[in-house]
């Protein structure tokens, strides 16, 4: 597997002992991240608390990976659905992680929020995925479109490695920017549980086949500015529309932080 473009953070020990990524490493990753609208962050999940989510995963969700009014498939055997925000899903480092923060401000102007939060699983024998988008154009001009800063940006943390085993996710690296990037060699990284992979909204990419014998689900969340909806994946106006994208309770997100209340702001009260 090929994936020598991507670029990948990985805090110093300087940077672990203090909890953040110092200036210069956020302005690198800043640059790396509009250049080919693709990151790759390492390690800055516990690996304690990725078991977990993956443990609770196979224990209440992975049965909704069917035909459910409420789950969305995305691909022959591979399924969308949303999880509530509770244990272990509720942990700040999962939505909040003061590592990845940063390069998010960066990228959204310091105002922006969680647009949705949920676990998208491919089943062994899953097929590839179709190569696309995951928010579609703003403007009738994809032209136009591509010379915009992001308005969303897909984080995936995967609690099973992604791998050419397990499947990863294929980036056509710069395709945010330059239509003709779709033409090139897709990057298919390995990216370690611990980890973390982002990429703008605009991105052409897609899930590569399941060949394990086990479900591979991939924790994600849309991060965007405030005023942007995601109308092709979560359409509320549409009456049919039973999957919501953001699930918390009022008592939860209350007793959060002022910094964090503001990222969930649009929490739908389970």
């Amino acid at each position: 597997m090929w994936d020598a473009m991507i670029s990948r953070i990985i805090p110093s020990e300087a940077e672990r002992t203090g909890g953040a990524l110092a200036n210069e490493t956020v302005e690198h990753a800043s640059r790396c991240f509009r250049k080919d609208g693709a990151l790759i962050v390492e390690e800055i999940f516990d690996s304690a608390v990725i078991v977990r989510a993956r443990q609770v995963f196979g224990e209440t969700y992975a049965q909704f990976c069917s035909e459910r009014e409420d789950v969305a498939r995305v691909g022959g055997q591979r399924f969308m659905m949303t999880v509530n925000m509770e244990p272990p899903f509720d942990d700040p480092q999962l939505f909040a992680n003061p590592y990845l923060l940063p390069i998010l401000s960066a990228a959204l102007d310091n105002h922006f929020v969680i647009g949705a939060f949920g676990v998208v699983c491919a089943l062994p024998t899953a097929p590839a995925q179709h190569v696309h988008d995951d928010g579609g154009n703003l403007f009738q001009r994809p032209d136009l479109d591509r010379l915009l800063p992001a308005a969303a940006i897909t984080v995936v943390i995967p609690l099973l490695e992604m791998n050419a085993v397990n499947g990863t996710t294929a980036l056509w690296l710069a395709s945010h920017r330059d239509s003709g990037a779709i033409n090139t060699e897709a990057s298919e990284p390995v990216v370690r549980e611990g980890s973390c992979m982002l990429w703008d909204f605009r991105l052409k990419h897609g899930g590569t086949a399941n060949r394990g014998p086990f479900p591979r689900p991939l924790l994600y969340l849309t991060y965007c500015r405030r005023w942007f909806l995601d109308h092709l994946n979560f359409n509320n106006f549409k009456e049919n529309q039973k999957q919501k994208p953001l699930l918390a309770s009022k008592e939860f997100v209350s007793g959060l932080c002022e910094q964090h209340q503001r990222l969930l702001s649009r929490a739908f009260w389970d």
